[in-house]
């Protein structure tokens, strides 16, 4: 239901997206892909999300590449070059913000990291962010300046959890920032259903959260 645009950073870079939902929405959300690259279900969650109202619009970091193999993933996701990927989030989110509207951003694995950053980059634009299973920021003076809650997801059956959980609630809260947190009996990347660890019943009540979250703090 979504066409793919092309957009252009501060320094003329082109790079693609898929935007999708009506252009008229007060509200929208930003997704961040795993680090396989954009994929189907990347697509599917923004068109989930135009359904209930939100224009959605999924960043395609990768320039293209998408890949299955793992080794392969990890050899991208570490090639990465941030400086131009903040760059398209900062496109990306002034593109989404442009009448006004209030701005989530939302990731799993590599793109939950990418999502908190992208709250931390613009965070006078983003109203609410959404991580999952991923890297989680705790250095307090950085999440000073996020101005929206975290809904932050967690796949129990990663080996650092719940260290993971508890060394971000207590930089939330001496940040004094607002965190709601969730957790899954599930592994990693339990959301992806192109993934062996895929749990469906998990990934149901995740997106409840979300789309909870979402209708809570953008309307």
């Amino acid at each position: 239901m979504g066409r793919k645009i092309t957009l252009k950073t501060s320094q003329d870079e082109p790079f693609s997206a898929y935007l999708t939902g009506d252009k008229a929405a007060a509200s929208a959300v930003m997704i961040l892909h795993e680090w396989w690259g954009v994929m189907p279900h990347n697509r599917l969650w923004a068109d989930r999300l135009a359904d209930i109202g939100h224009l959605a619009l999924v960043v395609d970091l990768y320039d293209g590449r998408t890949t299955d193999d793992p080794e392969l993933a990890a050899e991208m996701m570490r090639n990465i070059d941030q400086q131009r990927a903040d760059r398209k989030l900062l496109t990306a989110i002034d593109f989404l913000h442009t009448t006004g509207r209030r701005v989530a951003s939302f990731g799993c694995s590599f793109g939950g990291k990418e999502s908190m950053r992208a709250s931390l980059l613009q965070a006078d634009k983003v109203s609410a962010t959404i991580v999952a299973y991923c890297r989680m920021e705790t250095e307090v003076e950085r999440l000073k300046k996020l101005s929206g809650p975290v809904l932050a997801i967690y796949a129990r059956q990663e080996r650092n959890w719940p260290e993971k959980q508890e060394a971000f609630e207590t930089a939330m809260k001496a940040a004094g920032k607002q965190t709601e947190s969730v957790g899954f009996d599930a592994a990693h990347g339990f959301t992806n259903p192109t993934s062996p660890r895929y749990d469906e019943a998990a990934d149901k009540a995740s997106w409840a959260c979300i789309v909870d979250f979402l209708q809570r703090y953008l309307g």
